[in-house]
């Protein structure tokens, strides 16, 4: 640390700082990142924060080296305030699930390679939604203190600044090529659970059709979810609460067998959800919307807000008046949130 300390109180320096991203999937196998695309940089290697004990590692008493891939990532509207709820940073990055790179599972970075595809699938997860939960450690130190190789392991801590701590809370916009995520702070959370919950005050942290209503043992949902659309009456909403249908019977459902142009939509339906798909391109014969996300962009999306929740379950048809009795499955904690 003391070096970095150095760097920084001269009045200029050749030095360039890095920010790397360690997240921690929800069923916590950890991937790590780092935006090194600009300047043709490959993946690089740094330090973990914990000494390997374990006598029998080859790299015993000293610090593993973890390998962060180069892909397009960055944090932004990063604040720090004395008083006040603290703000909601936000993540751009590459949408994984469809731009699936390379990530090496052993040390050179070379052979016995697997996708991070693969490595989401094993995980269960199938889309940006699932990430929400996600934590992300930001990590920030100068390029010099990487390293390129696994050559040789450090036997000291890494040199790095103080690292912060987010989690993924809620999917601001999303595109076939970049996901943005809105992060909750762990300060203004301030670490509260009932139990196992993170307590957030102005979004539900339920998964949008999460909740599978079947009187059939084991098939339920492991995951807190809305049963949203099971009553919906043929209502469908995108994530800004903008009606996309109010009959579900006028959007056909998707075929195997059938091309779709740029911009048809379709319908999917699985254990009674419904989900509504807009083609992104040209799409040939088999192309899955639940599994090609390439082709086809996920329309019917929660925005996760409270009016979000009231505009789909105490909603209707003939008005914009809300049927107030039906009570919210709201996840959220409205009264949790903080004011000045």
């Amino acid at each position: 640390m003391s070096s970095i300390i150095d760097t920084v109180q001269v009045q200029s320096t050749e030095e360039s700082l890095v920010d790397l991203f360690d997240i921690t999937l929800p069923n916590g196998t950890i991937v790590h990142f780092v935006n090194g695309l600009e300047n043709g940089e490959k993946n690089i290697y740094f330090s973990s924060k914990t000494l390997d004990t374990d006598s029998q590692s080859a790299t015993y008493n000293k610090y593993p080296l973890n390998e962060y891939i180069a892909i397009p990532i960055e944090i932004s509207d990063i604040e720090t305030s004395s008083s006040g709820a603290a703000n909601r940073p936000s993540l751009g990055m590459a949408n994984i699930p469809i731009l699936a790179r390379a990530l090496a599972n052993n040390e050179d970075g070379t052979d016995d390679e697997t996708t991070l595809q693969e490595v989401l699938i094993d995980e269960g997860i199938s889309g940006n939604e699932d990430l929400l939960g996600s934590r992300v450690v930001v990590r920030k130190t100068f390029l010099s203190k990487t390293y390129r190789s696994t050559d040789n392991h450090p036997s000291s801590s890494p040199v790095e600044f103080p690292s912060q701590t987010y989690v993924l809370d809620r999917i601001s916009s999303e595109s076939s090529v970049i996901v943005q995520f809105e992060l909750a702070n762990p300060i203004d959370i301030e670490g509260v659970k009932l139990p196992s919950r993170i307590v957030v005050g102005k979004y539900c942290p339920w998964r949008y059709q999460g909740h599978f209503v079947e009187n059939q043992e084991n098939n339920a949902s492991k995951d807190g979810g809305c049963s949203w659309p099971l009553d919906s009456n043929g209502r469908f909403f995108d994530v800004n609460n903008n009606v996309i249908t109010k009959n579900i019977s006028t959007i056909s459902a998707w075929s195997n067998s059938a091309t779709y142009t740029l911009g048809s939509k379709v319908k999917t339906t699985t254990n009674n959800h419904t989900q509504i798909w807009e083609s992104l391109r040209a799409v040939p014969v088999n192309k899955n919307p639940e599994k090609q996300k390439s082709y086809w962009k996920r329309l019917d999306v929660c925005g996760k807000t409270l009016e979000s929740c009231k505009i789909r379950f105490q909603g209707n048809n003939a008005n914009n008046t809300l049927d107030t009795r039906r009570i919210l499955p709201f996840g959220g904690f409205p009264g949790s949130r903080q004011f000045r």
